[in-house]
């Protein structure tokens, strides 16, 4: 599928899913089964979603960088992921965090992850066709 297809599915499946106010708490109807799903995600003031510097360190300790090996979340060619995004209910926790390439983290190859787990992860769900 190329790029340009898998924006346009991911823009129509977002745009056909009904808009809820708020993500449901972990063990409500609707809520998905996942032990890294947490619900709404923190906000601040301006209504970014909080992340934690600490919880970046403390999932490099456990997972090093896979290019150097050492446990620094700064790493050359790999970004740290959250599985289920922040925006989808996802925990901003190490147990919800992986390395990915950069290539995949930021769009410029040929997958898209973010895009595709805003669609994979939107709450309801609703069918996607390939």
């Amino acid at each position: 599928m190329k790029r340009r297809d898998l924006g346009a599915l991911v823009f129509a499946v977002l745009s056909a899913a009904p808009a809820l106010a708020q993500l449901p708490a972990p063990g409500m109807p609707g809520a998905p089964n996942d032990p890294r799903y947490c619900g709404e995600p923190a906000r601040d003031a301006a209504g970014r979603i909080k992340r934690s510097r600490a919880v970046l360190r403390q999932f490099a300790q456990v997972f090093p960088c896979p290019a150097t090996l050492e446990p620094v979340a700064s790493c050359p060619g790999w970004a740290i992921d959250h599985v289920i995004p922040l925006a989808a209910g996802g925990c901003d926790a190490p147990t919800n965090l992986q390395w990915l390439p950069d290539g995949i983290k930021s769009c410029a190859g040929a997958a898209c992850k973010d895009r595709w787990e805003r669609v994979y992860h939107a709450l309801p769900r609703v069918p996607v066709k390939p």
